[in-house]
């Protein structure tokens, strides 16, 4: 355990840079069958994104974590609602289906009870209603409360539900959250399994079983419909730990398998590398990558490493 405060910044920021670079680096492989392990992984254009420029995911991100930046989200969080907005307004670039369609409906734009009313009703009405769009950006919702992880869970879960609220996109945002917050804190990836023990029981059993099942497959490429929230997380899950390694290395090794599953390649390496940047810090991600990155609203690398600090919680205190 190092409670440094240089140690906890530098893992704090990760899990924000992480999201960005693995999101960024992914954008130009989307909708793309799986990519060959001899094939390097670059930043490459996509329609509308330059290289390295990051997606909707780490522009969501972004939001929330602004949002965090003057308010408690454990109070309100029509901060977020307000930040969502202002991206759809001025951005809106790449933004999900499910997400879009819940926005056009708000009226309201500065409270976050219209939006999660808007989401509610859009789970009653559809059944396909579990997509990944609010895990993706989850990251940053556990700098601000890294000595709390039942609050964490109670806003992860509250966060997620303002366009996803299936139980499933709920929960999965409520186990990665706690598990950022874990290798912020402890430096390992048992935090998954401890966020899945605080759920109720026939719950634990549900992802237990989740993800015991990424030990059956040989690829995360077999998750192929990963734009659903179950398949996100366990692409997720199975690049980590099959790169699984005690250097820094595998923060590169995890986020580039990532970009190879094929699919929603920039959601699946922006979770992963959340969880992979909490744990090996933001000095594990290559400079090469940090000089690329940029997009909604302006922002470059220092910007976010700016933005990461101003919400992490002064646990070192």
């Amino acid at each position: 355990m190092n409670f440094q405060k240089e140690q906890i910044l530098d893992r704090a920021r990760g899990a924000l840079l992480g999201t960005a670079v693995g999101d960024a680096l992914g954008a130009g492989y989307e909708y793309k069958p799986p990519l060959a392990k001899d094939v390097p992984v670059a930043f490459t254009s996509s329609p509308g994104l330059a290289p390295g420029e990051y997606t909707d995911d780490t522009a969501q991100t972004i939001a929330i974590a602004l949002a965090a930046s003057r308010s408690d989200l454990s109070v309100s969080l029509d901060e977020v609602a307000k930040e969502f907005f202002r991206w759809y307004e001025e951005d809106g670039g790449g933004i999900g289906i499910q997400t879009q369609r819940i926005f056009a409906e708000v009226r309201d734009r500065t409270s976050a009870d219209s939006l999660l009313a808007e989401s509610l009703l859009f789970v009653h009405e559809n059944e396909r209603a579990a997509g990944n769009g609010s895990l993706m950006r989850t990251a940053v919702v556990a700098l601000p409360f890294l000595s709390r992880p039942d609050v964490l869970g109670e806003v992860a879960s509250e966060v997620s539900a303002l366009t996803h609220a299936d139980l499933d996109c709920r929960e999965a945002c409520v186990i990665w959250s706690k598990a950022i917050r874990h290798a912020i804190l402890f430096e390992n990836f048992d935090g998954i399994q401890l966020a899945i023990n605080d759920l109720p029981s026939f719950r634990q059993s549900y992802w237990n079983d989740l993800f015991d099942a990424t030990e059956s497959v040989q690829d995360a490429s077999e998750f192929n419909n990963n734009g659903w929230v179950i398949h996100a997380i366990q692409a997720a899950f199975k690049v980590i730990m099959s790169t699984a390694s005690e250097t820094p290395e595998h923060l590169v090794l995890g986020i580039e398998a990532a970009v190879r599953v094929g699919n929603d390649t920039d959601t699946v390496a922006a979770i992963a590398g959340a969880l992979l940047g909490a744990r090996w810090g933001y000095s594990a991600i290559p400079k090469p990558w940090l000089k690329e990155i940029h997009g909604w609203p302006g922002y470059k690398s220092k910007d976010l490493v700016s933005l990461a600090d101003s919400i992490t919680e002064p646990i070192w205190l």
